[in-house]
């Protein structure tokens, strides 16, 4: 309970940025790529906005230590550093916090660009202080054969320590965002703020887990490696060390 304590405040400290998101029925036709470090100050921001604009991303864990992908990252863009994010759909691959949160909020949001500035680093650094830096240094682990899938938002604080876990182990998945996106989805999973049945918008994210699960729950992971499917934090994170831990 304490390390979902320390990462809901680490999301207050936040202002609860990525909770929210545009109504998006349909994706981008081909990946979009982002290597991250889940502790870095400077990929908050990008996965914030990735929920806010309700993209699916296929994420590339780099932690201290780690030699999964960071090869990857500087045959793609010429330096080990990240945030780094390659966008098969249009070819441009960018570093630099302000500059991917600007791409894509002008490809893929609405024509005014998200706003990147110095200031949320501040608070952005603060929270990864909370967490102690989990997510950031790499712990020894088995690369599984195909990308793993989560379901999850970047404010979930559930969700936070799926994320952390698989960053200190390095394993790639494909991140479904499924932040809220209706007043019904305000709330747990148990206490939906609506008196009608909980549905959520036909054709997203959000939908799509219902039908494959019966219920709308962060985090889920789906391991496409044994068929295994996970929602509790606490269940995914033991599975994930237990299948994948060295």
């Amino acid at each position: 309970m304490l390390k979902i304590a320390s990462s809901t405040l680490a999301s207050t400290v936040r202002c609860w940025q990525g909770t929210s998101s545009v109504i998006r029925k349909s994706k981008p036709e081909l990946p979009i790529h982002l290597y991250d470090n889940e502790a870095c100050p400077y990929c908050r921001p990008v996965r914030e906005s990735i929920t806010s604009l309700d993209l699916d991303v296929h994420v590339y864990p780099c932690p201290k230590g780690g030699e999964h992908y960071w090869d990857d990252v500087e045959r793609l863009g010429g330096k080990k550093q990240v945030p780094f994010l390659y966008d098969e759909n249009t070819g441009v691959s960018l570093y630099e916090s302000e500059d991917i949160v600007s791409y894509l909020h002008k490809h893929y949001g609405s024509a005014k660009a998200g706003e990147a500035k110095s200031s949320w680093i501040v608070a952005s650094s603060l929270a990864s202080y909370l967490r102690l830096g989990a997510g950031f240094s790499y712990r020894p682990a088995k690369k599984p054969e195909q990308p793993l899938e989560l379901f999850s938002f970047e404010s979930s604080p559930f969700s936070r320590v799926v994320r952390e876990t698989l960053s200190e182990m390095g394993i790639a998945y494909v991140l479904r965002s499924c932040g809220k996106q209706q007043t019904s989805d305000m709330g747990p999973h148990w206490l939906r703020m609506t008196l009608q049945p909980y549905h959520p918008i036909e054709g997203t994210t959000r939908d799509e887990l219902l039908s494959r699960t019966g219920k709308v729950q962060f985090p889920y992971l789906f391991d496409p490696n044994t068929d295994t499917g996970l929602f509790e934090s606490a269940e995914i994170v033991k599975y994930l060390e237990s299948t994948y831990g060295a």
